[in-house]
């Protein structure tokens, strides 16, 4: 993840489009959103939260 994550944080960085930074770079398009994408769903969800699920006719406490 820590290449992704260059990747994205160095494009966000040099103002550029995604164009101009992918042919500059040697990083296909594709790549370079998957990241971008990527990196934003990792930071939004920082928190890891687990529901109980209780069957029918257990007894809760």
């Amino acid at each position: 993840m820590d290449k992704g994550k260059q990747i994205a944080e160095c494009f966000k960085a040099s103002g550029k489009s995604q164009r101009v930074w992918c042919v500059e770079n040697g990083v296909k398009r594709s790549t370079l959103r998957y990241w971008l994408e990527r990196v934003d769903e990792l930071s939004e969800r920082k928190e890891i939260v687990f529901a109980k699920i209780v069957k029918g006719g257990e007894k809760q406490c």
